[in-house]
């Protein structure tokens, strides 16, 4: 990295020029390239700025709830310099909905998509469905109950950290990076709306499910009825039976 007063080139590692001892500003750097993404403390664009402000940075995206538990996966994948699996419970049994909390629309709305991409074809095949087709759809059915609890956490930190990338691209000071990446980041209020809509549809769907017999025998005995009234026991019998 070349000094900006002096002009000497100072090594990767370096935040004060060898030369002329002034700091040296370096570039944010983002990742658009293949192989494994390196992580952000090795990409701090500031002499000034620490482990304590990319910690602020981490907390700005994450937000203020359950934030213990991320932020101590994230130092951890940081420490390490690569991400690992874990478990993460709510994301087991919520999936979508921890998705939508976190502000991560791209997957939720392809987790959201996927099962009717996979089961549609299989609905339409019906028994004529290849062996490779169904054994396809069963490896979906275990990869979407077993894999997004076990990536959720390094999944959620590659998130925030794209965040915090774009932040620091249009944004050199400090404060102006945390105010970014608290209005990209953070959790998302519209998963009561969502939980609503689904309890909404179930609740139909239940209704649906003990109205339509009800209301299906209830035509079926007024069809009866008037073919007795019309003086035909008989008939009136034989509809009551097919219905």
């Amino acid at each position: 990295m070349h000094c900006a007063q002096c002009g000497t080139l100072n090594g990767p590692t370096l935040a004060l020029c060898s030369s002329c001892g002034i700091g040296i500003r370096r570039e944010p750097t983002v990742w658009r390239g293949s192989g494994p993404r390196p992580s952000l403390l090795g990409t701090l664009d500031h002499p000034r700025e620490t482990r304590e402000g990319l910690r602020e940075l981490y907390a700005a995206a994450v937000g203020t709830k359950n934030s213990d538990h991320y932020l101590a996966k994230f130092a951890l994948f940081d420490h390490e310099r690569r991400t690992s699996a874990g478990w993460h419970w709510p994301a087991f049994f919520v999936t979508f909905a921890w998705l939508v909390h976190r502000k991560m629309w791209g997957k939720a709305a392809l987790y959201f998509l996927l099962p009717y991409v996979v089961f549609v074809p299989v609905v339409l095949l019906g028994p004529t469905m290849p062996l490779a087709v169904a054994i396809g759809c069963f490896a979906y059915l275990l990869g979407i109950f077993i894999l997004p609890p076990l990536l959720a956490d390094a999944t959620y930190y590659r998130h925030c950290e794209r965040v915090i990338e774009h932040a620091r691209a249009v944004n050199r000071s400090q404060e102006g990076q945390l105010v970014l990446v608290a209005r990209e980041g953070g959790t998302s209020g519209i998963v009561p709306f969502i939980v609503g809509l689904v309890a909404i549809a179930m609740l139909a769907g239940t209704v649906s499910a003990v109205a339509l017999p009800a209301y299906q025998d209830y035509t079926a005995r007024m069809k009866a009825k008037q073919v007795a009234i019309a003086g035909d026991p008989q008939s009136a019998g034989r509809v009551s039976t097919a219905d």
